[in-house]
């Protein structure tokens, strides 16, 4: 009766926290109903741990136990301290690294989890194979190896999780790349574009390293500098300290940006539609301050003696319900239609997949964010994966489409600058880009 009556008080604690966290975290009510569940397969994962541990020493079992549940603890008492003062008012770097912590230990947890799940598969198996009179080996009886190997390999993912956060969150790499556009006018060919996308600022603790950004891309002495959405995580507070260093970012033909699915203030509860509106206004003011330009659902003409170029920005629009469907390309290309040349800014990739590839052929090449490739992946030479190849088929680097009687079309994914959720990398690096353009007929007369 004892342990019905824990096992009750815990399943209404688990469902009254993440209740309480999707009032604070609206857009990620999803992703907390995946939450819930791993909350009781955990609690299910501590029966058989607290069993394996009751005849360790009193110091070892009780340490065994606070660590065990420390993510939780931490996580009622996240919740708790929330009633006294706003998570979005908490230090940065709370925020940030306790978010991180919290996750790196669930993810971690998943591993035995799997192996528990597995040696209850495998001992079905083998009370089926009894009923048939099967003789086993005795070896094989023992599913001891399912819970060390479990444990072994999550305690593992939590060291190397640990390492992305300290040695390979910012550490940039650039990735250089050129793109032929068949009918760009010759007076562009060579012009150089910087793309940085998804600072998520709200999860920078450090300015050394955003400075580190600002200086590398300087160095590359490009004609543009495309910033590809996302520059919060919450409200647009999270970006005001950051302003003096990005506003060093030079570019001689200017600094264009859009906005990303964070940047609209959706992934808070807001006390009225007025404050709403006001973050937006403060995030407008933050870019007109720099001087960059940011582009919703509109375009600028960049001329250059009698040829013109036209940089267009649309608001984010994704292919799930999740995020916006606020694009507007018809809107946005007004007054440049005649322009041959166009070069697009759409946060997320899906729109290019979904809709500029198939009804707008004559935009060139078309430069995206948002899948931060994933932040945990493979890439080696000509090999890269990552989990979140699962969700979208365009995200890390350069995309064509080919068309049998018109120009080909090209995306590029941006694996972005900062991190979102677990403040760290591991595999797939923080990207700063620079792309090279070159004129399709320039190309016919060097071959001459």
């Amino acid at each position: 009766m004892k342990k019905l009556i824990q096992a009750f008080l815990f399943v209404a604690l688990s469902i009254l926290i993440v209740w309480i966290l999707k009032q604070e975290f609206p857009k990620n009510s999803g992703a907390l109903n995946f939450f819930l569940v791993f909350l009781f397969l955990d609690a299910y994962l501590w029966v058989e741990t607290n069993n394996r541990i009751r005849t360790f020493r009193p110091w070892c079992r009780i340490t065994l136990i606070i660590l065990y549940w420390l993510p939780m603890l931490l996580v009622v008492a996240g919740v708790i301290y929330g009633f006294f003062d706003s998570f979005y008012a908490w230090p940065r770097f709370v925020k940030t690294y306790l978010t991180s912590f919290v996750l790196i230990a669930y993810i971690s947890k998943s591993f035995p989890i799997i192996f528990m799940l597995l040696k209850h598969l495998f001992q079905g198996i083998l009370l089926l194979l009894s009923r048939f009179s099967i003789q086993i080996t005795p070896w094989i009886l023992k599913t001891r190896i399912f819970y060390i190997m479990g444990w072994a390999i999550g305690l593992s993912v939590f060291i190397i999780m640990v390492a992305g956060m300290v040695f390979w969150e910012h550490e940039f790499r650039i990735r250089t790349t050129q793109v032929t556009l068949d009918e760009m006018p010759c007076n562009f060919d060579g012009l150089t574009i910087v793309q940085i996308s998804d600072l998520h600022l709200g999860t920078w603790n450090r300015a050394s390293e955003l400075e580190e950004l600002v200086e590398e891309v300087n160095a590359l002495n490009p004609d543009l500098v495309f910033y590809t959405g996302d520059i919060c995580n919450f409200t647009t507070a999270e970006v005001w300290p950051f302003q003096e260093i990005l506003a060093k970012i030079n570019a001689r033909n200017g600094i264009y940006a859009i906005l990303g699915n964070h940047d609209y203030g959706d992934y808070t509860t807001w006390p009225s539609v007025d404050a709403k509106e006001q973050n937006m206004k403060e995030l407008e003011r933050f870019y007109l301050e720099m001087g960059w330009h940011l582009l919703r659902n509109e375009n600028q003409i960049i001329v250059n003696g009698e040829d013109s170029l036209a940089i267009i920005g649309v608001e984010n629009w994704g292919v799930t319900s999740r995020f916006q469907r606020l694009a507007n390309l018809p809107e946005a290309m007004h007054g440049c239609e005649e322009v041959s040349t166009k070069l697009l800014l759409s946060h997320d990739p899906s729109y290019w997949d979904s809709i500029v590839r198939k009804q707008y052929p004559g935009i060139g090449l078309t430069f995206s964010g948002h899948t931060h490739g994933g932040q945990i992946g493979i890439e080696f030479r000509n090999f890269k994966w990552s989990i979140v190849q699962y969700l979208y088929s365009q995200w890390a680097g350069l995309y064509q489409q080919a068309h049998h009687d018109k120009p080909s079309q090209y995306l590029y994914v941006n694996r972005g600058a900062g991190t979102i959720g677990y403040a760290g990398r591991i595999g797939i690096l923080p990207e700063i880009t620079l792309i090279g353009l070159q004129c399709g007929q320039n190309v016919n007369d060097r071959k001459e």
